[in-house]
């Protein structure tokens, strides 16, 4: 009974111990990488912003290059021109001094009008070569800057789901030992009460059978008594004590007879 009451059809499972380290590896694995997937994207969003800030300085050099040089030329071309026509008006004033004394002066004031304008408009293009070009390396530095943001926040962002993503997987690797061992509590439960019900169920079967054979015995025993008082009734008028055929009948076949 003892047998019978000890077995188990439970299949065995990973105990809960072997479980938790499972899902707490699977959590490591899961939160390196998503640290290598942040890592990789913010060193590409940093070599980006270093290519656009590079570009932007370039074009800005460019752009100023050309612009100095054409207020160059354009200065020397003046100072050419303006020299050219001293000279040509100089050797006219020579010969027409008299009439010319006043056109002279009235075009010397007019090349002095010109020279500034010339010079202020040399000064102006370099004004405004300078105003792109500074102009073009604060928007490569915003750029880089908000670059630079972008990677970090990129990388912070990585990192919490990383953290993310571990902390869920001791969540899970906890409530999967928690339910292994309820699991296994529950089966043992139910193991000892199956055993207690068969060992009662035996117990009252053993006691069922017993209270038959002192019945079915006692219904025996008074059968034969029974039997043996109406043999003793019956034993003067027959005389010799046998059956109704004249043969005799001994205890053993009376009681025989009375069982069968």
């Amino acid at each position: 009974m003892k047998n019978i009451g000890e077995r188990s059809n439970v299949i065995p499972l990973l105990s809960g111990a072997e479980a938790e380290t499972e899902a707490m590896q699977a959590a490591e694995q899961a939160r390196e990488a998503a640290l290598r997937a942040a890592d990789e994207v913010a060193a590409a969003e940093l070599a980006r912003s270093e290519l656009i800030h590079r570009a932007t300085v370039a074009r800005a050099d460019i752009i100023r290059a050309p612009t100095v040089a054409r207020a160059e030329a354009l200065r020397e071309l003046t100072q050419r021109h303006d020299a050219e026509l001293r000279e040509a008006e100089a050797a006219r004033a020579e010969a027409f001094r008299n009439a010319e004394e006043r056109y002279g002066s009235s075009l010397q004031r007019a090349e002095t009008v010109a020279a500034r304008a010339v010079e202020q408009a040399y000064q102006d293009e370099l004004d405004v070569a300078q105003k792109a070009h500074e102009e073009a390396l604060r928007a490569a530095e915003a750029a880089a800057r908000s670059a630079s943001e972008r990677a970090q926040a990129i990388k912070q962002a990585g990192a919490l789901r990383a953290e993310s993503i571990y902390r869920a997987g001791i969540e899970r690797a906890t409530t999967l030992k928690e339910a292994v061992n309820l699991y296994g509590e529950a089966v043992t439960n139910a193991s000892r009460v199956r055993a207690g019900q068969l060992q009662a169920a035996l117990h009252d079967h053993d006691e069922a059978v017993s209270r038959a054979t002192a019945v079915f015995e006692e219904a025996f025993r008074a059968g034969d008594e029974l039997v043996a008082a109406g043999a003793l009734a019956s034993s003067p008028s027959d005389g010799e004590g046998g059956d109704v055929h004249g043969q005799p009948c001994g205890p053993e076949e009376t009681s025989t007879k009375t069982a069968g």
